[in-house]
């Protein structure tokens, strides 16, 4: 048996483990994933990215291949039955109210999304994918953990490392054979009890023209076969309440792909029922139009069955669980393996992704400080915590979700959903933010022992916008998303320094100088927080910009002027970073990797007190 070394196993090939994987390469974190498919299932299960975790994709560089992966979600739609009905209640996603630049929602193909961040890793020289891998066996020691498996030959390997990490889903082996037998490790109910039968399935529409479909009475209307496909299988995500099923549907995947997907729930089923009789009987009737004839006579037109190709129709079980216990010594449990949702939420994949972000950078500073067994699980508890907080969260939204898809109508609620109705066209009409921005941009705030300083207004989460950023070695001023550029200081975190303007030259230099006595007299480690670790920001633009010869990075808010070529959502407001960075007398804030703010502070004594408690987080 030959066997490899690394620094952190990953068991699980889907988005959280591949995600993992490349932001621990990021802090030159060695990881190996050991996958047991050869290939990617073709079978596209999830179906929507939502907030924070198309954020997150975007800073792994998958924005430039988005439109191979998916659709902009620009609507959630609640309708009562079915899709064809106008809906009682629309979320519309087009502005920028999550306050960061990119999307705010994806309706993804899901092995399209594998298949770029593969090729991700492909460039990666310290994340390696091994496929055909069927893991058997588990070793723990105080210091490091192996991991056991037979490869496509038939030939049991071994890989060491530091840290095992299970993304390999619900019934992974990795918390079903090592850790809950052993440690007690399960899926429990979460803050809401769900447990039901879903037939999904998963559809490609070839569109009629013309000339394989001369009878339909659309031509003679004067509409070409793209707008017979948005006539029958709508734009935007659509929840369908009784009477009738439950329903949730919308387009999946690149425009070009013509996906469906429609899901319906069945809680009576039982296994004597037929999957298919069921899911055409409630899909027939949706997909069903009323058409005026020339002769202006009603006709009822179904689209043509021959167009429509099942890639998949079963029932699935869906509820909601969280695990008890996140992680067991060196080992530790994302995704799926930890969390799972009903459908009617679009939570499972983006929970995942943002379980992978908020463990990476814990991970590497563990690897690079090799701290005791209570640093250990200080930390990773601190991100147990944080998450379990997320997981709840997103909890809640799908329960909201859940109950405009699978409750029959009321009075009351019907008060209601006219009242959520003129509130988010209010908020829409002032620019405010919508209501699902809230929890987002609080962040961690309500997590008692997360990784920030309350008393230092830290645990919110920071907006993203375009800067402008010029160097001492640039003439020009290049054009980033913040995110980027905060990710830019090789530390594994970030000290904004808030001035306006930026101080000259002398002045500058002395500045420098004093943050880095500071951070030499705090101890904290030079992986976490450095004199490398300080980037300035103006957020009056006021700096003489042609004379900045500062040996930092310094940036301000993107003009408009300069943006016309670059996406922007309707309401971008770059004044948004400020506000979250603090007031006018905030002027140092430690940023963590995830865009959490750590700690503001208004002087250098306050900063010091910071980076006092940062050495004891971290």
């Amino acid at each position: 048996m030959s066997s490899i070394d690394t620094d952190v196993i990953i068991v699980g090939g889907g988005p959280s483990g591949l995600v993992l994987g490349l932001f621990l390469a990021e802090y030159e974190i060695k990881s190996i994933i050991l996958e047991k498919d050869e290939e990617i299932t073709q079978d596209p299960r999830g179906a929507v990215l939502t907030g924070p975790a198309v954020r997150s994709l975007w800073k792994l560089g998958l924005g430039e291949y988005v439109h191979s992966i998916g659709l902009e979600l620009k609507s959630i739609n609640f309708h009562d039955t079915s899709f064809q009905n106008d809906p009682f209640l629309s979320f519309s996603l087009e502005e920028d109210s999550l306050q960061h630049v990119v999307p705010s929602a994806i309706v993804m193909n899901q092995p399209k999304l594998e298949f770029y961040l593969r090729k991700l890793l492909e460039n990666s020289k310290l994340c390696t994918l091994h496929r055909s891998c069927d893991v058997v066996a588990r070793e723990e020691t105080t210091d490091n953990v192996s991991v056991q498996y037979v490869d496509r030959n038939g030939a049991k390997q071994e890989v060491r490392g530091l840290w095992l990490v299970g993304a390999d889903g619900k019934r992974g082996v990795v918390r079903k054979k090592f850790l809950e037998p052993s440690a007690g490790v399960r899926q429990e109910v979460g803050i809401f009890e769900y447990d039901g039968i879903w037939i999904a399935g998963n559809l490609k529409i070839t569109l009629p023209t013309p000339q394989s479909h001369p009878d339909l009475p659309f031509w003679e209307n004067g509409l070409d076969p793209e707008a017979v496909f948005d006539l029958f299988w709508p734009p935007g995500w659509h929840f369908c309440r009784p009477p009738g099923r439950p329903v949730a549907a919308g387009r999946i995947g690149s425009s070009s792909e013509h996906l469906f997907r429609h899901e319906l729930a069945v809680p009576d089923w039982d296994d004597s029922m037929d999957a298919d009789a069921i899911f055409w009987e409630n899909l027939t009737p949706m997909i069903t139009r009323t058409v005026m004839t020339k002769s202006n006579i009603p006709i009822k037109v179904v689209f043509p069955r021959e167009c429509i190709e099942v890639l998949r129709c079963r029932p699935f079980r869906f509820d909601h669980r969280v695990v008890n216990k996140w992680f067991h010594n060196r080992t530790i449990l994302i995704g799926d393996a930890a969390h799972v949702f009903p459908p009617f939420g679009g939570q499972g994949v983006v929970s995942g992704v943002q379980d992978a972000e908020n463990l990476a950078w814990r991970l590497a500073a563990l690897v690079k400080m090799n701290g005791s067994p209570t640093f250990q699980k200080e930390l990773l508890q601190s991100w147990a915590s944080e998450r379990r907080l997320g997981i709840d969260n997103s909890a809640r939204l799908t329960f909201f979700n859940g109950k405009l898809c699978n409750d029959q109508p009321t009075f009351v609620g019907k008060i209601f959903n006219q009242m959520m109705g003129l509130a988010l066209s209010l908020s829409s009409i002032l620019g405010q933010p919508s209501p699902e921005a809230g929890p987002i941009a609080k962040g961690y705030q309500a997590c008692q022992d997360g990784t920030f300083l309350a008393q230092f207004d830290g645990g919110a989460k920071l907006a993203q916008i375009y800067l402008q950023i010029i160097t001492s070695n640039s003439q020009t001023a290049k054009i980033e998303l913040s995110d980027a550029f905060l990710r830019s200081v090789p530390t594994i975190f970030t000290l904004v320094v808030i001035q306006s303007p930026a101080p000259p030259g002398d002045a500058l230099a002395k500045e420098l100088e004093d943050l880095g006595n500071l951070f030499n007299e705090s101890g904290i480690s030079k992986d976490v927080l450095s004199k490398k670790s300080i980037v300035y920001f103006d957020p009056s633009a006021s700096s003489n910009l042609s004379h900045y010869k500062g040996e930092v990075p310094l940036s301000f808010p993107a003009s408009r002027k300069f943006l016309i070529s670059y996406p922007s959502r309707l309401s971008y407001d770059p004044n948004q970073f400020m506000r979250r960075l603090g007031n006018s007398q905030t002027k140092y804030v430690i940023i963590r990797p995830d865009q959490i703010i750590y700690a503001k502070a208004k002087t250098l004594q306050d900063l010091t007190k910071c980076l006092e408690s940062l050495k004891g987080h971290i």
